[in-house]
């Protein structure tokens, strides 16, 4: 029944996907070679991030996970996601306070948790250890594949192909592929599943809103918020794998 629910989730988030059918092959190779830094500049605090060491991943992370290739600019799939998040745009008005709250990760919200109050709740001390020394590993993996691919975001292509989408909030200094908010969010979605799993369902549902909030604003494609959630899943699992990190873990399930 578990691996059932997790074959449905999984199904669902690629239904949520418009564009999934789509191919992500380009047509216009001058248009495929504009990334994110052939037309702004890394923040220096996102891009010192890609030469932090990592502390509870394997040496040889970076070549066990596995992320597909986000589609090619001129590709059919990228067009379709943006005049889906074009589409989206009405959802701004209900949403956008979220967005805006959502910018710093204290006001991720999980459950009935947020995280900025856990994380300095004495009753929780050895979860908030847990969630921040995922965080470390999670932010590093992030921005090393941010720079791997180096994805310019949606609502700058938006422009070069005609799609009106602009972006409710500031563009983010760093590359748009993977979201780094869905992996963040994910990442700790996972983790409250092993500390709380009568709640999963709740955190995943969580996790989702804020990688799609991002969409919403016009900082992210469909197809980044999916792959952020590929990349948490890869990187609690191997989390788990070290022993010093699984030990907390079993110290943070005494709270819950």
């Amino acid at each position: 029944m578990k691996r059932l629910l997790v074959m449905l989730g999984w199904c669902g988030a690629l239904m949520a996907d418009e564009a999934q059918h789509l191919s992500g092959a380009g047509r216009d190779p001058d248009l495929d070679r504009a990334g994110f830094q052939s037309i702004a500049v890394w923040g220096k605090e996102f891009s010192e991030w890609t030469r932090k060491p990592t502390r509870f991943l394997p040496r040889d992370w970076k070549t066990r996970i596995q992320l597909a290739f986000p589609p090619a600019n001129s590709s059919n799939r990228t067009r379709k996601e943006l005049e889906v998040l074009a589409g989206r745009i009405g959802d701004r008005t209900r949403r956008q306070g979220q967005i805006e709250k959502e910018i710093e990760i204290t006001n991720f919200r999980f459950g009935d948790h947020l995280y900025g109050d856990l994380i300095n709740d004495a009753n929780y001390a050895e979860t908030a250890k847990l969630l921040q020394m995922a965080y470390l590993d999670v932010a590093v993996a992030i921005f090393h594949f941010k720079r791997r691919f180096d994805r310019i975001r949606p609502s700058v292509l938006a422009g070069r192909l005609g799609v009106d989408l602009d972006a409710s909030i500031e563009i983010p200094g760093h590359p748009a592929y993977p979201s780094g908010h869905a992996t963040g969010a994910y990442a700790f979605a996972y983790l409250f599943q092993e500390l709380d799993p009568g709640g999963g369902a709740r955190y995943l549902a969580d996790a989702r809103r804020i990688g799609e909030n991002r969409e919403v604003a016009g900082v992210h494609y469909p197809s980044d918020t999916e792959a952020g959630r590929r990349l948490a899943r890869q990187l609690v699992d191997l989390m788990l794998e070290h022993s010093g990190f699984a030990r907390q873990l079993e110290k943070a399930r005494g709270e819950w």
